[in-house]
């Protein structure tokens, strides 16, 4: 009679002959999902683009390319197992059809006869070669995915823990106050403790055969922390298994460069064309050549051509983002010109260094649908406030003259009818609701504007500009949609003059067609 464990054991080594079939399946599930989700990530990549928070923005960037990295690995590691597993069962075929390798059969001479039997050896061992390495490449590819989880939570988890901590207490986290050198401090102590774990992690656990205690235990608590931290300790047996054989050994080392150059392998491109200038309106030259270049990134119509050119030649169907301006044509054959001006994510501080008195619609930052995200209003408040004394005074009219003859002054002759002055109270309190919140949409609108120095063959439109608020539907980017009456410059060719600060400039051309053409 077996033991439970003696039967575990028994039944595990039946699982593991069995386990390729397994292997298979979840191979082509795997590549299959991992095929079509380039469009779920780019997707993702697009909203965190238009409507990440900047203290998360590091965090977004490297789940991102978490992300791609790892659809990378998962697609060159589970398409080679694949091709590898059916090798395997092509050569099994091939064991049953003609059996072991005959060298005697092959007649070469002793030098080859030889080199082939210490090389190859027996056929047997070929196969089984092949179904060691196909079972550790399929372990190593999750293995590979695990450590790059664990990577990004361990960044992640400081960034939001920093940012919680920042808001919890009010601390100051602009460069040089308190609170930044208390972050600065915290983030210093985290990161280089973290340091010594992926030395230990990279060196095959170092630190671990320290046999002093004292050393050894004050470790202990580090690594206890980052393996919580880091959810390592969830793929951990399967790390450890690796490295306690040799050959396993081996591929583990082979991980760290191998990631590496994935990551690198995204920014390789072949260039052939030398003269021609970079789209890149980060390149410090763009700004003086802007004029002469009719860029797809500011444009509606050439964007959305780029993007069917793109899905045409059968490529990844990127979706470029617009990049702070756009007009709504490079040859516009209409009287007015649209202009789109981008809610970049750090406008919001240089909107309240325009104007200190602006109130916020909503709160900043990250937050469930059952929170409420409303942000307090003080000027409102005062109108509310001013409502609930009108309305305590019209509660006290007939025990106090002078409060009623205060209360027909504002309202009007009420007659002592309490109903028809609550009436009175709720109209006005509605337009002076209604004149505070048109007075407030043009006042961030006004300062919205401010931020950008917009002209017309270097005349200044600003004053000219009629816009609304309005939801882009590139890539839902919110702002403003700006109209300018063109009708009195003549047919040809003109140039939108764009500054935003000290450094952004760009001067982007367009033609006005004559209309009806």
């Amino acid at each position: 009679m077996l033991s439970k464990k003696e039967f575990f054991a028994e039944w595990l080594e039946k699982l593991q002959q069995e386990s390729w079939q397994l292997e298979l399946l979840i191979s082509g599930l795997a590549l299959y999902g991992i095929y079509a989700s380039a469009d779920m990530i780019l997707s993702l990549e697009y909203y965190f683009q238009v409507n990440g928070n900047s203290t998360f923005r590091f965090a977004v960037t490297v789940f991102i390319n978490l992300l791609w990295v790892s659809r990378t690995i998962f697609l060159i590691n589970l398409l080679v197992h694949i091709i590898i597993r059916g090798f395997w069962i092509g050569a099994i075929g091939l064991r049953y059809v003609s059996g072991e390798i005959d060298y005697k059969a092959l007649n070469y001479s002793e030098l080859f006869t030889n080199y082939y039997k210490k090389r190859i050896g027996s056929f047997d061992e070929y196969i089984e070669k092949l179904e060691k390495f196909s079972s550790v490449l399929f372990s190593f590819t999750f293995l590979l995915f695990f450590l790059l989880v664990s990577f990004f939570i361990f960044n992640f988890v400081f960034i939001g823990f920093s940012s919680l901590i920042t808001k919890v207490i009010s601390l100051d986290p602009q460069p040089g106050s308190g609170g930044f050198n208390v972050m600065l401090f915290a983030g210093a102590v985290y990161y280089i403790c973290g340091f010594l774990v992926l030395i230990d992690f990279v060196t095959l656990g170092a630190f671990k055969k320290i046999s002093d205690k004292t050393v050894g235990g004050i470790y202990l608590w580090i690594y206890r922390f980052y393996s919580l931290v880091s959810l390592s300790f969830l793929y951990r047996p399967i790390l450890l298994n690796f490295l306690d054989d040799k050959y396993t050994k081996r591929l583990f080392f082979f991980a760290i460069p191998y990631t590496i150059f994935l990551f690198l392998l995204n920014g390789y491109n072949i260039e052939r064309h030398e003269y021609f200038p970079a789209f890149n309106t980060s390149q410090s030259n763009y700004d003086a050549m802007s004029e002469d270049i009719i860029n797809y990134k500011f444009y509606d119509d050439l964007r959305e051509e780029y993007t069917e050119s793109l899905e045409a030649l059968g490529k990844r169907k990127e979706r470029p983002s617009i990049n702070m301006i756009s007009l709504s044509q490079y040859e516009v054959d209409k009287s007015e010109l649209k202009i789109f001006l981008e809610y970049e994510q750090y406008d919001s501080k240089s909107l309240e260094d325009i104007d200190d008195n602006l109130s916020p619609y909503r709160k900043e930052g990250l937050r469930h649908n059952w929170q409420n995200s409303t942000a307090e209003d003080n000027s409102f408040k005062e109108i509310v406030d001013r409502q609930m004394i009108d309305i305590k005074q019209s509660l006290l009219i007939g025990t106090s003259g002078s409060i009623e003859k205060v209360m027909i002054a504002k309202y009007g002759d009420f007659e002592g009818d309490r109903n028809e002055l609550q009436e009175r109270i709720d109209e006005s309190f509605d337009i002076e609701k209604s004149n505070y919140s048109k007075l407030k949409s043009n006042q961030i609108k006004r300062a919205f504007k401010n931020l950008y120095d917009i002209r017309l063959n270097n005349q200044s439109i600003n004053d000219k500009l009629d816009c609304k608020y309005y939801i882009h539907p590139n890539m839902l980017e919110k702002g403003l949609l700006c109209y300018f009456n063109i009708d009195s410059i003549k047919h040809g060719g003109h140039t939108l003059n764009i500054t935003k600060g000290d450094r952004r400039k760009f001067n982007i051309p367009f033609r006005k067609l004559k209309q009806n053409q």
